[in-house]
């Protein structure tokens, strides 16, 4: 049973691998390793009391002539007395990293070569207190003294305090989740990921807590000679009635893990689909489009020349050339927009450098200054730097902000605010505006979808966002209430750290 719910461990690893950056990685791998560690170690030192034979065989399905062989190999109690240790503080150390990386999108700087460099100085005192040597040199020292009371207050209190410590590790870890969760709950990618590895790790340290909440532990104690240890018995066997149940509790976690795995799979699989529904939809427009202008442009150009001759026949007649120049103006609007058309919808070419992530937001709003929507734009206060092609970026922005300002009625207020997310550069865009219908909402990115009732709006704009966003292999969502708003979230990869 344990080594499916180990196999399951590992799977998490490599499930989520591709989607965390390096200090994450490493976070969640020592996280793994120390559990196994941890685990192993104290299986082999349970070895040294044959007692133990019907309370491993709880965990793991040894056979009598199994047990023996273990019973019977000479593992040096110390060593595995410090693996076990040295796992233990681990796991809640990388439990925390992980969960400050995961969050916190480290780059490392002072502030967190301070807070890492606290953590590992905890970390370090913790596995001291609890080395076989340093404990044995501290009794003989107690005993010569005749200091043993002194001593056990000493260690009383040390078990308390790094129990707390530890507990306590655990609780930020879950509660920094939790707030990443509900901090970027309207950026759909972020939120579900955030969620779906807090529910992931968590029977993780449930299980660990259940076996290992006692540890680490003190189990060596100094005799009248220092040529004998006595190695103390794990404090489990007062827990027989409740380690019986373990096979259910680790079968409910290793359910409720693959569950949310595939659940995650399912969401992600979703929404690949309408990504790709929505590519495909697009390519077939531009090819429809290309078809159909080239014979809509014949007719216009028709229509112009004879337009020219009939304003060179009618020079004396105000009226009629004014219709005539109604009639041209037409023409050529008609030809910017089937350009236009054409420009959007076709196979998108980058042209890809590293750029602040703010420079192509402030090109499109400086393009807004005579609007009378309100717009408000939060800078960040460092550069956000994103690998990307700013015309595009920028145009795509522009069609964004075009949208929402058409949308809104003098009153209207447009929040722009940036920021850095795990890998991502976000953008968020969201309006006052009147929203858009729940049954519209996967629609918009549809060529010529619009809810617009200008004959000058081709429903074209969002749906080259999406191909610009998708080429840049980022992220865009939208999420709305009707009468109340409208957001756009996009997601777009930062530069990569070294």
């Amino acid at each position: 049973m344990i080594f499916l719910y180990l196999l399951c461990i590992v799977l998490l690893v490599l499930f989520i691998y591709k989607n965390l950056n390096s200090w994450s990685i490493f976070f969640l791998s020592t996280l793994t390793i120390s559990w196994i560690l941890a685990y192993v170690s104290f299986t082999l030192y349970l070895s040294k009391f044959n007692y133990y034979y019907n309370v491993v065989n709880q965990f793991i399905d040894f056979s009598p002539g199994n047990w023996n062989n273990l019973v019977l190999i000479n593992f040096d109690a110390n060593t595995l007395i410090r693996l076990f240790n040295f796992g233990i503080i681990l796991f809640y150390f990388s439990l925390l990293s992980y969960s400050v990386s995961f969050v916190c999108s480290l780059k490392f700087n002072k502030k967190w070569g301070f807070f890492f460099a606290a953590i590992v100085g905890i970390a370090t005192v913790q596995y001291l207190f609890y080395d076989p040597s340093v404990n044995l040199m501290v009794q003989d020292y107690a005993f010569r003294g005749e200091l043993l009371h002194q001593y056990q207050l000493y260690s009383r209190a040390g078990d308390i305090v790094f129990q707390v410590v530890n507990f306590v590790y655990i609780l930020i870890s879950l509660a920094l989740f939790a707030y990443h969760y509900s901090r970027y709950y309207r950026l759909r990618y972020i939120r579900d990921y955030t969620l779906y590895n807090l529910i992931s790790l968590v029977p993780l340290t449930f299980v660990h807590l259940f076996i290992f909440n006692w540890a680490p532990n003190n189990f060596v104690r100094t005799t009248f000679s220092n040529s004998y240890i006595n190695y103390l018995q794990p404090p489990i066997n007062l827990f027989l009635v409740e380690y019986r149940f373990f096979p259910i509790i680790a079968l409910f976690a290793i359910a409720f893990m693959i569950y949310n795995l595939f659940k995650y799979k399912s969401n992600e699989a979703h929404y690949s689909s309408i990504n790709f529904i929505t590519k495909k939809t697009i390519d077939t427009a531009s090819l429809g489009v290309r078809a159909f202008t080239h014979s809509i442009k014949n007719h216009l150009l028709a229509i112009r020349s004879e337009t020219e001759y009939l304003q060179e026949r009618l020079a004396d007649d105000e009226e009629a050339l004014y219709s005539l120049k109604l009639i041209m103006d037409s023409c050529e609007k008609s030809f910017q927009n089937i350009n236009d058309a054409n420009d959007k919808l076709k196979q998108i070419t980058l042209n890809m450098k590293v750029v602040p992530l703010n420079i192509p937001i402030e090109r499109a709003i400086e393009r807004f200054h005579l609007t009378n929507a309100a717009i408000h734009y939060e800078r960040p206060n460092s550069s956000i730097l994103v690998y990307i092609d700013e015309e595009q970026i920028h145009e795509a922005i522009y069609n964004i902000l075009k949208n929402a300002v058409e949308a809104l009625d003098s009153n209207g207020q447009i929040w722009i605010k940036i920021n850095e997310v795990e890998l991502w550069g976000t953008i968020t865009i969201m309006d006052n505006g009147p929203g858009i219908d729940a049954e519209n909402i996967n629609e918009i990115f549809t060529p010529f979808f619009s809810t617009k009732p200008t004959i000058s709006n081709w429903g074209i704009g969002l749906s080259f966002c999406h191909k610009v966003i998708t080429a840049h292999e980022g992220k865009i969502e939208v999420s709305s209430e009707k009468g109340k708003l409208t957001q756009f979230d996009i997601l777009l990869p930062l530069v990569k750290r070294v």
